[in-house]
């Protein structure tokens, strides 16, 4: 009964631990909301690197990012969507999730 408890107990702080780790794009949500309108799709590959995928609409394009860590359990995505014309961040999204 104990030794069960104590795998739980160990895989559940395994967890916590992969879950609390800083996301291989930093600290985006703070920065990214104070560079809407700012922000480039340049500076954002050069920063990120390549996206993963593009998804062109009429007036506006979305750059879609994931990365992987703690092995692959945990996969943080973003997606930033800039305009058409001068190519500015105008909204994002960000999510990291475990286990997916």
């Amino acid at each position: 009964m104990y030794r069960a408890a104590s795998v739980v107990l160990i895989l559940a702080l395994f967890l916590l631990a992969a879950c609390a780790g800083v996301s291989r794009f930093g600290a985006v949500e703070e920065s990214l909301q104070s560079e809407i309108g700012v922000l480039s799709y340049d500076e954002a590959v050069a920063r990120w690197g390549q996206p993963s995928t593009v998804s062109q609409g009429k007036t506006m394009f979305t750059a879609y990012w994931l990365k992987e860590r703690s092995r692959g359990w945990v996969k943080d995505r973003l997606w930033l969507t800039f305009d058409n014309e001068k190519k500015l961040l105008r909204a994002f999204r960000y999510t990291s999730k475990p286990f997916e």
